[in-house]
């Protein structure tokens, strides 16, 4: 009797276990104006259940055992929050949440909720980490963007999509490398260049200045940019924007991925496409039927940009065998339409009311295109408590065409002028077609000695096949089809400690740069394949350090003797005028950083902050495109220089309430220190078509509760202004007759509104950039677009 009431009441216990669903709680976290709060920790009491809000601010907690709990709600520079919830069986519960900002110091526990954005700014790596958490709903592109920065300069041959020169610190080029993920950007679907990639698929912006870390394997002067995608979170997550406005521009972006908290199951997506004419007015200096020069408004007419991309991946998470295993695919196609060169020149005589016009002729068919597409395989896991493990590895194929076969000279009204003899608008005809094949890989082993004592092992090896065709050679030995070899290996050591409870970060690393070339190629003549090859190797180190003079005041010096490895094209040319060179040499470079950051919190929203960098570079062996005679020329190492100036920026939050301003600004002196050469006789001289003196400002007022509660108006202004600078050697010639690149100011203005409607965040602005028409050159020549107006709409879920 008593077992079978024993058995009776074990089933109905059971039947009742059984029939409690597990509940969960969803939900969002802003602050005080409705802005979603990225990094914020939220716990269950006594449990092991918790999660962390997203990008948009977003969290989800699942498998919760029905009951009452204490859910605790914190983050750096907020007060903690505790909340009551019941959870009944099954009950899917969803919270908004709005948490106060912190009037006082943070304790240790909140401290280490911080976020990987903000974990990277209290490093000792000099880097600058920009968050495009409010970027994202405005219509200036990454290089707009990058440019708003101290220490940047971008410098564009036209609008969406043209090319783009940019500079850290005045190094510029190969000398900076960019990243996706710690990817090389090359092996990316964003294979044209970083000021194409969209802002809305990026999550933030890292920018080191001069010292680069050793995961990304990099052979750098200047430094390095990192882009770092979305992470994954558990749920459904994603976005989507649409760009419309002037010139028949229309971008268009979206994401999404899905993570099952239950079996760590993942798959991601996204893609993008951007369209533009770039059909802007233009003032241009043309003969009139006398031949003499007049200035006359026209319109662009072949300068078309197209691109579209996507990729997606599979993965699965948090397993003991396996923090995170994926791979991704990705393809990339660009189509740009080429309205002229580099450097078409610039006319400016008043005395023939002629202010700031484009000289030259512009080119009517001559097309660029370019395909980057791939596989990747990540894979991440900790061993223990104190081994980790982080390895990339994928293949790449990217291939450029460029198509000049025209015979027909254009004039700015699209009209064909003449017809040739000799086809080929920038001079020689052209159809060329270069394929690259990159295998590629980045390991890093970490191993914890202590808490705050880590050793970091990174290699980073490279192998590259390019070979390429110029299809207006009919013969059977064509030079573009030699079988040309490179590969790189970047191996760092590094050793990375914390100090007096954490007020002092030191690191110190070593790096090795190794490369090897082999040309396999075909003699016409005896018809048998010759081999070229060469190796080089260096070593480079640098170290790092951080001390927090108070909670306030925080001190970063950082230095890196660095190399940079000649890049493909450098060695092997381009198969047409420029020629091959295998005794080029790495540059090499001493970097120096002294950076101060200094922050005060007048009360718990106004505060305010004043950032400073100096810095210093010292090259040798740089290269440089010098041409023997009119046809041709070759990569060489020919001078040297020198980069130091100061950068500095400053911040003010809510000194009015809704009220943010802020402003930076760079002064360097880029210097050619060469004392042999052909540049010699420049010595002291400023580098040429480099900006040296540019600043930033940016205001923006934020009202909220306008229609509904916790919505968003934002009004924003942003400015930049560039000093003018010269074209060629500062010491050449008679001031009064040198090329020069006059000032530009550019005004843009916009405003931006923004709701929630449950777990949808949706936002529309409205933005016109270059507000007062003005007439901007980045490069000689090139006069960049007119007053644009743009309408985006952006949906976050």
């Amino acid at each position: 009797m008593t077992r079978h009431l024993f058995l009776t009441m074990m089933i109905l216990y059971s039947s009742h276990l059984f029939a409690q669903q597990a509940a969960s709680l969803r939900g969002t976290v802003a602050d005080e104006n409705g802005e979603a709060i990225p990094g914020i920790t939220i716990v269950l009491i006594g449990t092991s259940k918790g999660a962390m809000t997203n990008s948009q601010g977003r969290f989800t907690i699942t498998e919760i055992q029905p009951g009452q709990y204490t859910v605790e709600i914190s983050g750096v520079s907020y007060e903690k929050l505790q909340l009551q919830l019941t959870f009944n069986s099954g009950q899917k519960l969803t919270r908004s949440i709005t948490l106060k900002e912190s009037a006082s110091e943070l304790d240790e526990v909140v401290v280490t909720a911080k976020s990987e954005a903000q974990a990277l700014k209290l490093s000792a790596k000099s880097v600058q980490v920009i968050e495009t958490r409010e970027m994202k709903f405005k219509s200036a592109d990454l290089g707009e963007v990058l440019a708003q920065t101290e220490g940047v300069n971008v410098q564009r041959a036209g609008g969406l999509g043209s090319d783009t020169r940019f500079s850290l610190n005045g190094l510029s080029g190969d000398q900076v490398r960019f990243f996706y993920d710690g990817i090389p950007l090359e092996f990316t679907p964003y294979s044209l260049g970083i000021a194409n990639v969209p802002v809305n698929m990026i999550e933030r912006v890292e920018i080191y200045k001069g010292v680069v870390p050793i995961q990304f394997g990099a052979d750098a002067l200047g430094g390095a940019v990192n882009l770092a995608s979305p992470g994954i979170f558990n749920g459904l997550v994603g976005s989507t924007s649409y760009q419309v406005g002037t010139f028949n521009t229309h971008r268009l972006t979206g994401n999404i991925s899905y993570a099952d908290e239950k079996t760590g199951l993942f798959a991601v997506g996204g893609g993008f496409y951007d369209y533009s004419d770039n059909n802007y007015k233009l003032d241009v200096a043309i003969p009139d039927e006398q031949g003499r020069l007049q200035q006359r408004t026209v319109r662009r007419f072949h300068d078309g940009y197209r691109a579209y991309g996507a990729f997606l991946g599979f993965g699965i998470l948090n397993k003991e065998w396996a923090n995170e295993l994926s791979v991704e695919g990705y393809y990339g196609d660009y189509y740009n339409e080429v309205q002229n060169s580099q450097s078409p020149g610039l006319v400016d005589q008043p005395s023939l009311g002629i202010n700031k016009a484009v000289g030259g002729n512009p080119f009517g068919q001559v097309v660029f295109t370019s395909v980057s597409e791939g596989i990747n395989l990540d894979y991440k896991v900790d061993i223990g408590s104190k081994w980790n493990i982080d390895l990339t590895a994928g293949y790449n194929y990217n291939e450029r065409i460029s198509i000049d076969t025209s015979k027909n000279l254009y004039n700015w009204f699209e009209e064909v002028i003449v017809v040739r003899n000799q086809a080929g608008e920038f001079g020689e005809k052209d159809h060329f077609v270069t394929s690259n094949q990159n295998y590629f890989a980045r390991q890093q082993v970490t191993y914890s000695l202590f808490k705050n004592h880590v050793f970091k092992l990174a290699f980073a090896p490279t192998f590259s096949h390019r070979t390429a065709d110029d299809l207006l050679i009919d013969s059977e030995f064509d030079p573009a089809l030699d079988d040309r070899f490179l590969f790189d290996i970047v191996t760092g050591l590094e050793y990375q400690s914390d100090w007096i409870t954490e007020k002092l970060q030191t690191i110190f690393f070593v790096k090795n740069y190794q490369q090897n070339v082999r040309i396999e190629s075909t003699d016409a003549i005896v018809d048998e394949i010759l081999v070229d090859k060469r190796s080089v190797s260096n070593f480079g180190a640098g170290a790092g350090l951080r001390y927090d003079w108070t909670k306030q005041l925080i001190t970063k010096l950082s230095y890196e003797y660095a190399y940079r490895l000649p890049r493909p094209d450098e060695i092997f040319g381009d198969g047409l005028m420029i020629l091959e060179n295998l005794e080029l040499l790495p540059e090499n470079s001493h970097n120096i950083n002294l950076q101060s950051s200094l922050t005060n919190k007048v009360s718990a929203k106004w505060k305010w902050e004043i950032q400073s960098n100096i810095f210093l570079r010292r090259i040798d062996d740089l290269i440089f495109l010098l041409f023997v005679d009119n046809d041709f020329g070759s990569y060489e190492n020919i001078w040297s220089a020198k980069s130091q100036g100061i950068e500095l920026r400053g911040k003010v939050t809510d000194i009015v309430k809704g009220v943010t301003i802020s402003a930076n600004t760079t002064y360097q002196q880029y210097i050619n220190t060469s004392t042999e050469g052909p540049f010699t006789g420049f010595k002291g001289d400023r580098i040429p078509n480099t900006p040296y003196f540019f600043a930033n400002g940016a205001f923006e007022y934020q009202l909220t509760d306008l229609i509904t509660k916790q919505d968003r108006l934002s009004l924003f202004w942003n400015f930049r202004y560039v000093n003018s600078f010269f074209v060629g050697w500062e010491s050449a010639g008679l001031q009064q007759f040198k090329a020069e690149v006059p000032n530009q100011t550019i005004h843009a203005a916009g405003l931006t509104h923004r709701m929630s409607i449950k777990n949808i965040q949706i936002a529309l602005t409205l933005e016109v950039q270059n507000l007062t028409n003005a007439k901007v050159f980045d490069l000689f020549g090139v006069q960049r677009p007119g007053r644009a107006f743009y309408i985006k709409s952006t949906i976050q879920f």
